[in-house]
């Protein structure tokens, strides 16, 4: 199987399920930006695995719950010429939880 080349100065096109309140217009660089600091914002702790894609962790702060473990990268979409979308994946933790941070991450990253 041979190994896809990528330009980690670019974000991936993918097809992937969005909505408009995870696309923007905005440039991928800005709407990483902004994903940070909204991040930052919520204390969710974060570190760039390419210059498009953050891998978070955000701990509870209720006593005994675990924390999420999740992903976003910032995607060109496909056919969409200068749209970009936010892509969120959990990789840990109750769903419940992803989709609380999440919602709060997305709603004041100002996209």
């Amino acid at each position: 199987m041979s190994q896809l080349k990528t330009d980690d100065n670019k974000p991936r096109s993918l097809r992937f399920t969005f909505n408009s309140s995870t696309t923007s217009s905005k440039p991928p660089e800005d709407i990483v930006k902004g994903v940070s600091a909204a991040l930052d914002k919520h204390g969710v702790t974060y570190r760039m695995v390419t210059p498009f894609l953050l891998e978070c962790f955000w701990a509870n702060p209720t006593p005994g719950k675990d924390g999420v473990k999740f992903e976003i990268e910032v995607c060109k979409l496909p056919r969409l010429k200068n749209l970009h979308g936010l892509r969120f994946k959990r990789l840990a933790g109750a769903s419940a939880d992803y989709k609380d941070i999440c919602e709060k991450v997305f709603g004041s990253a100002g996209l």
